[in-house]
């Protein structure tokens, strides 16, 4: 299936007259198509939650219509593939804690104290909340940052301790994420400074956004690039920093240095929404396509897939027809050799391996110019000379975030590939399909033809579908 990321602002347009055509495409191509979505999703569609609004319930259904059950998101291990409907989704979110109260500090100890009482430990919270208490910040208050500090943490004094300045986060990060003015003031202060891009650089290319941040960043005095700025934003977190975190705030510091800077219109709008573009950029880098309304959004998303070398193609919802109608396969499969062959062109040539006294198989992979079965977009072109024999090996690769596929992928990869070559029976189907996919079993789809065969089998080490044609050369081989 091929895999697309679409912005909220897409899935909430799809109701409007101007986007009848797209709803229209999808309906007409939705099994070769699959939608995940994401909590940042759901960040944007509960700001329009309240019982009764019959809008949010439409919103939720067009979104449950895309993804079916494709959720994707960040968790404790790293990206998770999941299978839950969104509107099971949103009875989890629902009824979800405020996070400000996560940062109440005084709260925090008061629970920590309770537990610690019912375990028998006695007053060790008072214990870590008095060592707090004792010790200094760290931070050296000076004419250059003391307004800065001051709007952050109005209580913070030289003589404040660590305990004094975890009280002041709570409310610092509440006001930054949910008062817009307060955060387009932040950003200002940040420029007032000196720390401000050229007002040029909204035409830079975005191959070169980051090297030129660079140049900027060293012309302004730091030996730090804008990543090492990034990374550095992250080093004081209680676990260790993952992909996810890295992209995110990454994405947030082009908005706050004045790259692409979101303007923030609205009276709700905030430095929320600049957090949900982030994370919709991050889950794009998922899959096949990432398609925004938003021109800054898919900008900034281009910067950054380029500099973390993620291939995943941003495009305008306008684009995205045209686009698929190229990748689709709904060819009749007449000829398949023919076509085939057709895909081993030298210019989607990505690797070669010729004969040699190391390799006694030649063999060359390329990119395929469309999604073979709507699933594969590498094929790799063995040539073994002392068998007679050629074949094609098609692979599903992924060169974006990605390294997982759903269940439901090769459920209908399997259905389109049997209906093409047919010789099975629909219950049998059924069964081996359900071994294929859901067990460690290794189930083989075999087609065997005068000239060669046709597999289809799971590869070894990651377990996803692979398709073979292995093609005789002569009819000795053919025996």
């Amino acid at each position: 299936m091929i895999r697309i990321y679409l912005d909220w602002n897409i899935i909430s347009s799809l109701k409007k007259p101007e986007f009848n055509e797209l709803k229209e495409f999808i309906e007409k191509h939705k099994k070769y198509l699959q939608f995940p979505y994401s909590p940042a999703h759901f960040t944007d569609l509960m700001k329009s939650y309240q019982p009764g609004n019959d809008l949010f319930y439409d919103d939720l259904e067009t979104l449950e219509y895309l993804s079916e059950k494709h959720l994707i998101r960040w968790g404790e291990k790293g990206i998770e593939p999941l299978f839950a409907t969104p509107k099971e989704y949103f009875e989890t979110e629902k009824n979800k804690d405020d996070i400000f109260e996560q940062m109440d500090v005084e709260k925090v100890f008061q629970e920590l104290e309770d537990s610690f009482d019912d375990l028998g430990i006695g007053n060790l919270g008072s214990a870590i909340k008095s060592l707090l208490q004792l010790q200094p910040t760290g931070i050296e208050i000076t004419k250059e940052n003391e307004k800065t500090l001051k709007n952050m943490f109005p209580n913070l004094k030289p003589e404040s301790s660590m305990w004094d300045l975890m009280k002041d986060i709570g409310p610092f990060s509440k006001k930054l994420l949910t008062d817009g003015e307060y955060y387009k003031d932040f950003r200002k202060s940040i420029s007032e400074s000196g720390f401000k891009l050229d007002s040029n650089s909204g035409n830079w290319d975005y191959k070169e956004v980051v090297s030129n941040i660079d140049k900027f960043l060293e012309s302004f005095g730091t030996k730090m690039t804008y990543l090492d700025y990034v990374e550095s934003s992250l080093k004081y977190q209680k676990n260790r920093q993952n992909y996810h975190e890295f992209f995110t705030t990454a994405y947030l510091l082009l908005d706050m240095i004045g790259y692409k800077t979101d303007k923030l219109p609205k009276q709700s709008d905030n430095m929320q929404n600049i957090q949900a573009d982030g994370e919709h950029s991050f889950y794009g880098g998922h899959c096949d396509y990432f398609v925004a309304i938003d021109k800054k959004l898919r900008i900034k998303s281009q910067v950054l897939y380029s500099e973390f070398n993620v291939p995943t193609i941003v495009l305008h919802p306008s684009e995205l027809i045209s686009e698929l109608e190229k990748v689709i396969d709904s060819s009749a499969k007449e000829d398949i050799l023919g076509e085939v062959i057709s895909f081993c062109n030298p210019e989607n040539l990505v690797e070669s391996h010729p004969l040699s006294d190391e390799n006694e198989i030649e063999t060359y992979a390329y990119i395929l110019p469309k999604f073979y079965f709507n699933y594969f977009n590498y094929v790799i072109q063995s040539i073994i000379e002392k068998d007679n024999i050629i074949a094609f090996t098609f692979r599903k690769a992924f060169k974006n975030y990605s390294r997982f596929i759903y269940f439901t992928e090769p459920e209908r990869l399997i259905d389109s590939i049997v209906e093409t070559f047919g010789g099975y029976e629909k219950h049998d189907v059924e069964e081996l399909k359900r071994k294929f996919v859901y067990e460690d079993e290794n189930i083989v789809f075999e087609w065997r033809f005068e000239d060669g065969i046709i597999r289809l089998q799971k590869e070894e080490d990651t377990k996803r579908p692979i398709l073979n044609y292995i093609i005789y050369l002569n009819e000795k081989n053919s025996a």
